[in-house]
């Protein structure tokens, strides 16, 4: 595992509850860790205003909905105000094929579309806040060994501290 250079582990995945299980960490909970959250009624109204400035209107089931949502995983480095949305799918997930490029593509286009807006939120609130995080999402596509684009997953995996070449190729 990748570390600082005064030893200390660079990343952390909290919602990893053991070997086996994970909680999904909806957004608030993700603001929370990261210092951006500051009670709900507050909240509601930065995400009414983040909108607002995108000329986009939410009920407040879309609201409720905006900040319960939950990426598969959510990893953190402390030191280097990092924060990545993980994203785990397979080539199964995609029922219908496209013509214009690949289930990869489309998939992974599709999750990126699914957070985009609450990456950027959680940055316009860290740049708001003065919290200088950095949050962005890597999308892991596994389950069918002759159909991954390695490269792409063994970037993801460089992004999150796996540095040694044999260890990714075993994952």
């Amino acid at each position: 595992m990748e570390t600082h250079d005064d030893g200390e582990r660079k990343w952390y995945f909290l919602s990893a509850v053991s070997e086996a299980t994970h909680d999904e960490w909806t957004v608030c909970q993700i603001l929370v860790h990261l210092g951006l959250f500051s009670g709900i009624r507050r909240l509601n109204d930065e995400i009414i205003t983040f909108h607002a400035r995108q000329n986009i209107v939410l009920t407040s089931e879309e609201i409720t909905s905006f900040y319960g949502r939950r990426p598969d995983g959510v990893a953190f480095d402390a030191k280097g105000k990092q924060c990545v949305f993980m994203e785990f799918t397979r080539p199964m997930d995609l029922v219908t094929f496209s013509d214009e490029g690949d289930w990869a593509e489309t998939k992974e286009l599709e999750k990126n579309e699914r957070y985009g807006m609450h990456l950027y939120f959680i940055n316009h609130l860290s740049a708001l806040y003065g919290r200088p995080w950095n949050c962005s999402q890597a999308t892991f596509t596994v389950g069918a060994r002759s159909s991954l684009k390695r490269t792409k997953f063994q970037d993801r995996l460089c992004l999150l501290g796996v540095t040694n070449s044999k260890a990714r190729d075993k994952i």
